[in-house]
């Protein structure tokens, strides 16, 4: 619903010195478009991160260590997959030290599927308060970002910590920053967030009907983290695998997050074309299906 407030002034016949204002409010649905749901989105941007702190924690509700398990559970999550991956498996990633190379990938993965994950849950998680207030959904799911950007700026800190280890260790710096890495970072950040979210979209509505989309989800996520160049480097798949791993839409998105970091990093442009295609085709018919389901079920 959108609110207007219009003055309307007119001249009394019995007083014409004399002006009086009354205050119309006027109170009319949203018009329907997606242009219009982007345009109320910004409207109610501040809300954003009242819901994002909301989900935050809904996350950490009913636990003895409280918020100590916010930088606890990217460690653990992390130092297990390193032992596994770069201990037992002996997975290398060039020159690079395969912890920094790890660490800084799996920061980006984190920002993905946390986005996937929270954004598919916020409806359910804020439905005994969307019944009462009228808040757009679109902007409850949006705020699946703020736990997302949380997971991820922990993940990069564990990564500067093992940047800073092997320049004390070896004197070297592993890194490769340019003046155009922070926006070649970013590129690659808000493709990710796009992606994540976009899912989000999709799946939301049905996520707030029944639990079963929250367990598929998951297990998707599971199996398209292998699928995912994160754990390994992109020239570590065999040539005839390569354009399969290419029609992954966060390959691009991951492989230009790389590129904004490490040294000989590089990009195809068919894993980016696939990419930005995934975004628009998420995002466009998202939100046509996310206007749809959400006059119907709210």
């Amino acid at each position: 619903m959108a609110t207007e407030e219009r003055s309307i002034s007119h001249r009394p016949r019995t007083a014409p010195s004399r002006r009086s204002r009354t205050r119309v409010t006027v109170i009319e649905s949203r018009r329907p478009g997606i242009m219009a749901a982007v345009a109320e989105l910004w409207r109610y941007r501040r809300f954003t991160m009242f819901f994002g702190r909301r989900l935050l924690a809904k996350r950490y509700a009913r636990t003895w260590l409280g918020l100590l398990w916010l930088p606890l559970r990217p460690v653990l999550n992390v130092a297990t997959k390193l032992l596994v991956f770069g201990g037992l498996i002996g997975i290398t990633a060039g020159d690079i030290p395969y912890p920094v190379f790890f660490l800084l990938a799996s920061a980006a993965w984190a920002l993905f599927s946390e986005c996937v994950l929270w954004s598919t849950r916020s409806l359910d998680v804020n439905r005994g308060l969307l019944r009462d207030v009228h808040i757009p959904r679109l902007v409850v799911i949006t705020s699946a970002i703020v736990p997302s950007l949380v997971d991820f700026a922990i993940g990069i800190g564990l990564a500067a910590i093992a940047v800073i280890y092997y320049l004390v260790r070896e004197d070297v710096f592993y890194l490769h920053l340019t003046i155009l890495s922070p926006f070649v970072v970013l590129a690659a950040l808000t493709l990710i967030a796009l992606l994540g979210v976009g899912i989000g979209l999709v799946t939301a509505s049905a996520g707030a009907r029944a639990r079963d989309v929250r367990f598929a989800v998951s297990y998707l996520l599971s199996f398209g983290y292998f699928l995912t160049p994160v754990i390994y480097p992109f020239d570590f798949i065999p040539d005839r695998y390569k354009p399969l791993v290419e029609l992954n839409p966060l390959t691009g998105a991951i492989e230009l997050f790389k590129l904004g970091v490490f040294p000989d990093e590089r990009v195809s442009p068919e894993a980016m074309t696939v990419t930005i295609v995934a975004v628009l085709a998420l995002w466009i018919p998202g939100l046509w299906l996310f206007q749809r389901n959400e006059a119907r079920d709210w």
